[in-house]
């Protein structure tokens, strides 16, 4: 059966991730021309990071940027204060970090090549879509930074949501927003625990994205190409 919404998974599906906080935090700082031990000043930043975390959980579920960007900031600011760097500099650091996290050319979200092609099909052939990510309040700009939020009908982060995938509550949300049973959907993204399991627990049929292996089975595909031709998109 012909599914009529799509949903997918974001990091390592949509876009490649690469996000490393305190290496991030460590080049920010020395873009804004301050002299650091890379080293100590990332472990502090992780540290600091780690014991703040479930602060960070809690404010998502606020859905407000600007709240979120306040607790970047402060974090920021007792880190720089923890290593002895200069704290009136927290909101240039702040900055460059947002540059290299969402500017052009960041290395942190880059957008596969079979992304966009696979939407524009899938849209064009009628199907509905949307994300189901376990990924912070960022998500929405990280769509955002590369022209894909207008691709889906629903976008849906664990972090706002307080559930994660594998738990099958976050894709019940996801088909509530749209309106849909289970049996209408289909799941795809690269993680056989989260996506995979959690779908298959939800009601939803699911597929894997491994664009490293070579081999294909009914519930393995190797690009998003690939998925469009299955749909016949």
């Amino acid at each position: 059966m012909r599914p009529d919404v799509v949903t997918f998974d974001c990091a390592q599906t949509l876009v490649k991730v690469d996000w490393q906080p305190a290496a991030i935090a460590v080049e920010s700082a020395m873009r804004a021309g301050i002299a650091l031990d890379r080293q100590v000043a990332g472990e502090l930043y992780a540290r600091r990071l780690q014991t703040m975390w479930p602060e960070f959980m809690h404010l998502n579920l606020r859905r407000d940027a600007d709240v979120l960007a306040e607790f970047w900031l402060r974090l920021t600011q007792e880190w720089m204060q923890q290593a002895g760097l200069p704290v009136e500099k927290a909101s240039e650091v702040v900055g460059h970090a947002n540059e290299i996290l969402f500017g052009d050319g960041s290395k942190v979200f880059v957008l596969y090549e079979d992304t966009v092609p696979c939407l524009e099909r899938l849209k064009r052939a009628g199907y509905r879509l949307a994300v189901v990510s376990n990924w912070d309040n960022s998500l929405h700009r990280t769509l955002e930074m590369h022209d894909l939020t207008r691709y889906f009908d629903a976008v849906v982060a664990s972090l706002e949501e307080g559930v994660e995938k594998p738990d099958p509550r976050i894709f019940q949300i996801a088909l509530e927003r749209l309106g849909v049973p289970p049996e209408s959907a289909l799941h795809v993204g690269d993680n056989p625990v989260d996506d995979w399991q959690g779908a298959k627990s939800a009601g939803i049929k699911a597929l894997v994205i491994d664009r490293d292996n070579e081999t294909q089975s009914d519930i393995l595909i190797n690009s998003l190409h690939q998925l469009a031709e299955m749909l016949g998109a």
